[in-house]
């Protein structure tokens, strides 16, 4: 008889990658939700294996948020006080889960009066004469920021002095589907809220943004209608009177769209949906959210927009790890399965995005172009930096145009997308022109490096929109000169450019980059170029 004690002789667990593929398999991403009590059943069974697979790493043990939950962001708080003592101060998406901790925090530190305006009581978004509320010193007012007649009627009777503008789309899911709405609100409504601060006379005006405004190009309905807010902002603080704010929140844990769904289906014991696994998410609390809006008016300065961000946001937390973790909480026996991507997360991670010459040194709400204007500030918590210039003539030119068709309610909603995209290109390529070509050479050579685009299980062909934006910025500008300011050695730009052949449609650009490469490989010695090919560590998809 053979001993079960004997290592040799004992069958080992199945590893985290292999439960995941027979979850994978049983339920192939893309299903609807399965019914039959069989294929529940090895659910179960095949989770309770995924759970004793995390556990036996370590993992499972607390809750994988509870670093977040407890990390704090230094408030300059005696200044920020001197700002809004005796002030009125009108916030935008009062009543969302960020502006009820703003119009908390405001009246603790002196703020006379604060205006909420947000649409959450509208039942007429028309309605000049928006239906008032008051409730001590704040009065709400059930008003869309982008009815300018009902916006301006409450600057000309409260004539605020501080603005912050927190009103947007909260879900990037839903942006897809209300996609003119989604649009509007971003594009119009600032607008709105930049004409009337302006008009009026406003002090300071903070607007919130999202870390997902970093991409350098973006498909998604929510990133790129908060793309246009930026530029907008960007545009106003060189041009106008009022002195400009801004911030870039990243996933926020009290107001988790993830997190209140899978919740919803432990309590109510049903199978947990995931989007997929491997799919990462970096999270602050509400009140760093807080703090950075409050320390915005501190930090900020006439002329430029500078924009704050939590400086250490710790590594990424698995969504797969978030939703265990809530199963064995609650203590029951309850399965998983892999829904697959959604419209609003399906945008694959560029790896272009960051510098992979100082990993360590990476932060991920800002990109390369941007990190050039990085300061971290004095106490250490909060990282502020600029955006990338681009030309204000095309960006004018593509609102006016974008305007032209969001303005016309029998324009088709399912087209205003595809305006959106072609607008943001314009915009970036005026931008990627105004960028030094070594910058964008090393972004192109970070981005599609063939290891790390097969270590992800993507390939070239699902970033052919950002590529062709980058070799538009690049086409007649490299030389021997550029490669080495890139730090790119001859051999090493030969392979890029070959890397770049399957795609037909930047031919051109391609057979631009092979006489360039051809040139330099005949006339310039390779000992003169230096090699500092970096592979770097990895970054998950963001979910």
């Amino acid at each position: 008889m053979k001993s079960a004690s004997n290592p040799s002789e004992v069958l080992e667990c199945p590893s985290k990658a292999e439960i995941i593929d027979r979850i994978q398999k049983l339920v192939p991403p893309g299903s609807l939700e399965p019914q039959a009590p069989e294929t529940i059943a090895a659910l179960q069974t095949l989770t309770a294996q995924l759970i004793s697979a995390y556990k036996a790493d370590g993992q499972l043990e607390s809750e994988p948020f509870e670093d977040v939950r407890d990390r704090e962001v230094h408030l300059y708080a005696t200044a920020v006080s001197n700002k809004i003592q005796g002030k009125t101060i009108l916030v935008t998406g009062g009543e969302g889960c960020v502006g009820n901790y703003l119009i908390e925090k405001l009246l603790y530190l002196g703020a006379n009066q604060i205006i909420c305006v947000d649409k959450a009581r509208c039942q007429n978004p028309l309605e000049t004469l928006s239906l008032c509320q008051q409730e001590g010193a704040v009065t709400f007012y059930a008003t869309d920021i982008r009815n300018f007649g009902a916006l301006k009627q409450i600057f000309e009777v409260h004539k605020p002095e501080i603005v912050f503008h927190l009103a947007a789309q909260r879900s990037p899911g839903l942006a897809e589907i209300q996609i003119r709405e989604t649009v509007t609100t971003s594009i119009l409504g600032t607008k709105h809220v930049i004409e009337l601060s302006e008009e009026y006379g406003v002090e300071q005006c903070i607007f919130s943004s999202t870390g997902k405004a970093s991409r350098y190009f973006t498909t998604e309905v929510y990133a790129a209608s908060k793309k246009f807010a930026e530029w907008q902002f960007a545009r106003a603080a060189k041009s106008g009177q009022v002195t400009y704010g801004m911030v870039r929140f990243t996933h926020m844990l009290e107001n988790s769209l993830f997190c209140e769904q899978m919740s919803k289906k432990v309590e109510q014991g049903k199978i947990v949906n995931v989007h997929a696994p491997h799919r990462y998410v970096t999270a602050q609390n509400v009140l760093e959210a807080v703090h950075l809006l409050l320390n915005s008016l501190v930090l900020s300065v006439p002329g430029k927009l500078k924009f704050l961000t939590v400086r250490n946001l710790g590594w990424p937390t698995e969504t797969l790890e978030v939703a265990l973790y809530k199963i064995v909480e609650s203590g029951k026996n309850l399965p998983i399965y892999f829904q697959g991507l959604l419209p609003g997360y399906e945008e694959p991670f560029f790896m272009g995005q960051f510098d992979w010459s100082q990993p360590t040194d990476i932060h991920l709400l800002i990109n390369v172009l941007e990190d050039p204007f990085r300061i971290v500030d004095d106490s250490g918590d909060i990282v502020s930096a600029e955006l990338a210039p681009f030309s204000f003539r095309v960006f004018d030119r593509q609102v006016s145009h974008l305007e032209s068709f969001i303005n016309a309610s029998d324009f088709p909603e399912s087209q205003i997308k595809e305006v959106l995209v072609a607008a943001e290109k314009e915009v970036i390529a005026s931008s990627f022109a105004w960028s030094s070509a070594p910058d964008l050479l090393k972004i192109l050579q970070w981005g599609i490096n063939p290891k790390k685009l097969q270590c992800y299980g993507s390939d070239i062909y699902s970033y052919s929109e950002i590529i062709e934006l980058l070799l538009q910025g690049i086409y007649g500008r490299v030389d021997a000169e550029v490669l080495q300011k890139s730090g790119i050695s001859a051999d090493e730009f030969h392979e890029l450019v070959n890397s770049l052949a399957p795609l037909d449609c930047l031919e051109s650009e391609v057979h631009y980059l092979r006489s360039v490469s051809r040139s330099v490989r005949e006339l310039m010695p390779l000992a003169s170029l230096t090699n500092k090919n970096y592979e770097g560590v990895s970054i998950r998809d963001a979910a």
